[in-house]
């Protein structure tokens, strides 16, 4: 969703109607042929997706290669004891929490054509000197700054890829974004394994050699960004005139956006005093600790099922194709169909029955397979992410909320961390058991936010109906029409 669309070509005053101007953007875009249209969002797919896919692939794999480290010699290599190693995987996402919204306020200060590549590179060259830690204490300091450094992308690479897509196209490209977590699964075992060849080489460990390459190839993409990466579609110089037209006005039918938003510390308080960003962050917590406790322990949990070494991470690697595949079609029906709490609670219900049979089941061939459709843990987060987006306005508000509620999601990576403890193996019941009970939060939690949204809407529909003029306002808007209301504006309505 983007909120900082600066028009190209302004048309019509201040004081246009929000209805004139959405019909004025529609009438103008339905003259383009659709040929030219379809030409226009492949451009823009083709240069915005590669780098949000690239840069947020490789923030998973920086954070969760520990994982693979582990089992691969780290933890023998600096004699951790299983509450070291713990306390190392959870003080990441204390750095995370602390910088991530402040982080992405700055972010909407000075924009993410510069400060998101330049985060990448420093958690890049961070990733890279874990190679060099010795002990406990020097991977548990390395770990807080390499979140610290990280802070603040996640939020922000959502807010960037929002700013350039109308809201009935974001599921499918939120999904393509987010699908990639699931590829780090797949992905990052594999490639760990492939690095872990290099093991003597130069005097240096395997384990070692995976924090050196991946830390470095992170560094790279971010410079690739810098020279590649376009702030907003206004700007976008990839774009012929017709074609940045084209967006721009997809975006005003949309959204009857007509120009800059400013600054607002007003708008930017607001968040922080609308209960339901506190609701949000309750649901980010408790579907995110699931997500990141078996990203960060699945190597390690596969071992329980007789496997070891390379083989564990090699075992750990197949589940994340479903999760893979159901993200990506999750993302296309919640743009064809809507209807996103009903594709949340699925995607839930899918991972708690899983749990349900890793705690219960002893066969391992059962339990692996559990393990596939465990997956669907990533479907509610793909789709709150676009739900959240559809939701917040305007733009400090939804910055400053993003960055809020992504802080409270990520203190469930603080918590995941102590989720599959050591002396929980071979069967970590109790931690599939805590798993469970955050999903059960997380299903009360979505409902919840549902039935305000859906009473809120109803309760606008009835005074606009009462309100002729009300009546022809109304509809899907952002922008500064809303000024300091935002989404609490009376003519903005919420997506369900």
């Amino acid at each position: 969703m983007s909120d900082e669309i600066e028009r190209a070509d302004h048309k019509g005053s201040d004081t246009e109607s929000i209805a004139s101007i959405k019909q004025h953007s529609a009438d103008a875009l339905a003259r383009f042929d659709p040929a030219d249209v379809k030409r226009a969002w492949l451009k823009v797919d083709l240069h915005i997706m590669p780098i949000a896919v690239l840069l947020y692939l490789a923030s998973y794999i920086d954070r969760a290669n520990i994982g693979n480290a582990k089992v691969l010699g780290l933890s023998k290599a600096l004699h951790l004891t299983p509450n070291q190693y713990n306390l190392a995987l959870s003080i990441f996402f204390v750095g995370y929490v602390v910088f991530e919204t402040p982080s992405n306020i700055i972010l909407k200060r000075i924009g993410p054509r510069w400060y998101i590549p330049v985060m990448t590179i420093v958690w890049g060259i961070v990733c890279g000197l874990l190679s060099l830690v010795t002990d406990h204490k020097g991977l548990t300091v390395a770990r807080f700054f390499l979140g610290a450094t990280e802070a603040g992308f996640l939020p922000g690479i959502v807010y960037w890829v929002g700013s350039w897509y109308p809201r009935e196209k974001q599921g499918r490209r939120y999904a393509i974004l987010y699908s990639s977590v699931s590829l780090t699964g797949a992905f990052g075992g594999l490639l760990a394994t492939a690095i872990h060849a290099l093991n003597g080489v130069h005097g240096i460990a395997g384990w070692r050699w995976i924090f050196i390459v991946e830390g470095c190839i992170t560094a790279g993409f971010g410079l690739l960004a810098l020279i590649f990466m376009t702030t907003y579609p206004a700007r976008a110089h990839f774009l012929t005139p017709t074609e940045r037209e084209i967006i721009l006005l997809s975006n005003e039918a949309d959204r009857a956006l007509k120009a800059r938003e400013h600054f607002s510390k007003s708008q930017i308080r607001s968040a922080f005093t609308d209960w339901r960003v506190y609701l949000w962050g309750l649901i980010y917590l408790t579907t995110y600790i699931p997500v990141y406790s078996v990203i960060l322990s699945l190597p390690s949990v596969i071992t329980g099922l007789g496997y070891h070494g390379t083989t564990a991470t090699l075992m750990a690697c197949p589940p994340y194709g479903l999760g893979f595949i159901a993200v990506l079609t999750i993302g296309f029906t919640t743009d064809k169909y809507g209807r996103r709490f009903e594709h949340y609670v699925g995607g839930i219900l899918v991972a708690m029955i899983s749990l349900i049979v890793l705690m219960t089941v002893k066969s391992n061939g059962v339990r692996y397979g559990a393990f596939f459709f465990m997956m669907f843990m990533f479907v509610p987060i793909a789709v709150i992410w676009s739900w959240l987006s559809a939701n917040v306005a305007g733009a400090n508000k939804r910055a400053a909320a993003t960055g809020f509620i992504f802080s409270m999601g990520n203190i469930g990576g603080a918590i995941s961390g102590q989720i599959y403890r050591a002396e929980w193996a071979p069967r970590y019941v109790q931690g599939h058991g805590i798993n469970l009970a955050c999903y059960s939060i997380a299903l009360v939690a979505g409902y919840t936010l549902w039935r305000s949204y859906r009473n809120d809407n109803l309760s606008r529909d009835a005074v606009a109906a009462a309100d002729e003029k009300a009546h022809i306002l109304r509809g899907d808007m952002l922008g500064e029409d809303l000024g300091e209301l935002g989404d609490r504006h009376p003519h903005f309505r919420y997506y369900l």
